[in-house]
């Protein structure tokens, strides 16, 4: 069992102040990274998540009635309901409670209500996944109570369903995957048409891996991502009538590539995108750093300029940590639009690197950027507590 973070003992202490008692379950899950594979999950491509060293966590015990009452201490309120008569959420972090409730109650069911506390330390609206580390940590939450023999996979599927159904993003499971499946010191080098996982090690002594925050949030379901999800679909679809054996995605080729739709930069980008994972894990297994830096580079120039979800922000964050000696490689992680750039950057050098970088883009932009340095962790952890 992994070390508990602080945020879980912070949760464990404030539900014990607030009713009187230890939890009984407490739960963590951690965001996400993602070192190369932009926006390949939900089109049966590779990818290569890693978790970081922030979470999000829940800790719960059982009620001899039917009632739930959950407490965020990020957004400051509590919601209560009836177990059998959910009252209708009235803001996001509700909209979450009450779609894990009802999916994990329709898919496995709950042997009553429940007192919940939850808070997270990830960067919220960054493209680090601090959404599916709350589905995460409340999914093995549930599966540590009821001891149901949830596997795996049904689990990061259900976290799955609740974006989709209950915040309308319609998601793939690279944030689910990354977060739930992780391990310290690794990459996992994701199939998402086999779903098969490989662990690869990415241990990098002397270096460290540097967020930067544009200063801009990002709502998936509110911006261009389900435009994207929709080209990439008629790019599909285009292809299988003129080839009937490409059956997904995956299976397309830059041979099958003409004209000067939106769809044929989408695939471009996908196709290539799939050869850097390959790559990037080649270069893991050698130690090839440098290698891993440049596919970063390449990967944000095609998510540019082929799949087009970055924006003047991210764009010049990594300009200017590309211009660093003291960087390896950088780009645009999650979703797009705004959100972080990942970089790989020398770690005795890594405090000054984000001085630097936040320096230069206050020149450029009037925002707010922020700064974090990652280690790479396992993924989420639910136990039962000794209760005094």
């Amino acid at each position: 069992m992994a070390e508990t973070p602080a945020i879980a003992h912070h949760c464990a202490a404030t539900f014990e102040s607030w009713l009187g008692a230890k939890p009984e379950v407490v739960a963590w899950a951690p965001g996400r990274i993602n070192v190369i594979g932009g926006h390949t999950d939900y089109n049966d491509g590779l990818a290569m998540p890693a978790a970081i060293n922030r979470w999000i966590s829940v800790v719960l015990s059982p009620r001899m009635d039917n009632r739930i009452r959950v407490r965020s201490l990020d957004f400051d309120g509590v919601y209560e309901s009836d177990r059998g008569d959910l009252t209708p959420p009235e803001s996001s972090w509700q909209r979450f409670v009450v779609g894990l409730v009802e999916i994990f109650e329709e898919h496995v069911g709950l042997p009553g209500g429940f007192d919940a506390v939850f808070a997270g330390d990830i960067p919220y609206g960054a493209g680090l996944s601090s959404s599916a580390a709350l589905t995460v940590a409340w999914m093995n939450a549930f599966r540590c109570w009821t001891g149901c023999p949830l596997d795996d996979w049904s689990l990061v599927r259900l976290c799955q369903r609740v974006e989709h159904d209950y915040l309308g993003v319609a998601c793939g499971l690279l944030d689910q995957v990354g977060s739930h499946f992780s391990r310290a010191d690794h990459v996992i080098e994701v199939d998402f048409r086999s779903m098969a996982l490989r662990h690869v090690p990415a241990k990098l002594p002397g270096l460290s891996w540097v967020v930067i925050h544009t200063g801009i949030r990002r709502e998936l379901s509110e911006s261009e991502f389900p435009t994207r999800v929709r080209e990439c679909q008629e790019g599909l679809r285009a292809v299988q009538a003129q080839d009937s054996s490409v059956r997904s995605v995956r299976d397309v080729e830059l041979q099958h590539l003409n004209g000067d739709a939106a769809w044929r930069d989408r695939l471009y980008h996908l196709i290539l995108e799939n050869q850097r994972v390959e790559k990037a894990a080649e270069c893991f297994s050698v130690g090839d750093i440098a290698g891993v830096g440049h596919l970063m580079v390449q990967t944000h120039e095609s998510l540019r300029d082929h799949f087009a979800v970055s924006c003047p922000e991210l764009d010049s964050l990594v300009e200017i940590a590309t211009d660093s000696e003291i960087c390896w490689g950088a780009r645009m992680v999650g979703g797009g639009f705004g959100g972080c750039t990942l970089n790989l950057v020398r770690q005795d050098a890594s405090d000054a690197f984000i001085q630097r970088t936040l320096a230069l883009y206050r020149e450029r932009f009037p925002l707010e950027p922020r700064g974090y340095s990652f280690e790479l962790v396992g993924g989420a952890q639910a136990q039962k507590t000794v209760r005094g």
